[in-house]
């Protein structure tokens, strides 16, 4: 049976009188791929903050492997295990590739200021290190031989997939990808799903959100949706795609 990766319990969360996230139950279990649905304004990009620490939940708890993680800062977050990406590219657009990854493996790094100042034998161990680990995550992603390309003239879907690079460099054990595959074309949406298995069966736990919900249901093992902050509906996706609950929440409609 596999383990609780990360569990939300009666997760709430309030701006002055607007509920954003109302009372949230979840679980998702370890090297599955978990997705987060719902209409425009349910909550999704919410729930990806209170995870990764930007928002503190009014109340409920949030638990990582295991670790009560409520009010961690979003660096702590980072370093337990947990990486993510946004629904805006955030990339360092005047650096390479491999330095855009190197990046996200900094968290990881040992050295201190005088050590990465003297460069010493146990810095320079350090460096081909995270320049190997970075370019191991640049080839699951097909971008290794971009490696010395600057980010900004990538295509828009190679600059996706190298935002996903990244989060991987952090040696996380949960990635939380939010809308991977906006912008991107049938063939592209296609190729990034063989990535994120790929991802997958290097044992990483996936939670994404997406509003391609062709791409959702061919590629996630569970799903959660939610509408005006709350959980309407969970299970497989052959579940999901024919929950009257959820039909009525994107069609704006009741259901017979």
């Amino acid at each position: 049976m596999s383990k609780t990766i990360l569990e939300m319990d009666n997760v709430t969360i309030r701006f002055g009188g607007l509920t954003a996230v109302d009372s949230v139950d979840m679980k998702i279990e370890e090297g599955t791929i978990r997705a987060l649905i719902g209409p425009n304004g349910a909550g999704k990009s919410t729930i990806f903050n209170l995870i990764t620490g930007i928002y503190p939940p009014s109340s409920g708890e949030i638990r990582f492997r295991g670790t009560l993680i409520n009010g961690y800062k979003p660096h702590l977050i980072t370093e337990l295990g947990i990486a993510r990406t946004f629904q805006n590219i955030r990339l360092f657009s005047e650096m390479t590739v491999l330095d855009n990854v190197k990046i996200g493996r900094h968290c990881r790094t040992k050295a201190g200021f005088l050590g990465a100042l003297l460069r010493g034998p146990g810095v320079k161990a350090e460096e081909r290190a995270i320049t190997e680990e970075s370019m191991e995550a640049l080839k699951i992603l097909e971008l290794d031989h971009k490696a010395d390309e600057l980010a900004k003239n990538l295509p828009y879907g190679e600059q996706r997939r190298l935002e996903i690079a990244r989060a991987m460099a952090s040696n996380p054990k949960l990635i939380l990808l939010d809308e991977p595959a906006a912008g991107m074309n049938p063939q592209e949406k296609q190729t990034l799903m063989s990535m994120i298995r790929k991802i997958q069966d290097k044992g990483l736990t996936i939670f994404l959100v997406e509003h391609d919900m062709k791409f959702v249901m061919n590629l996630s093992d569970r799903i959660m949706v939610l509408d005006y902050g709350r959980k309407i509906a969970a299970g497989s996706p052959a579940e999901i795609k024919s929950n009257p609950a959820v039909i009525a929440a994107y069609l704006g409609k009741e259901v017979g």
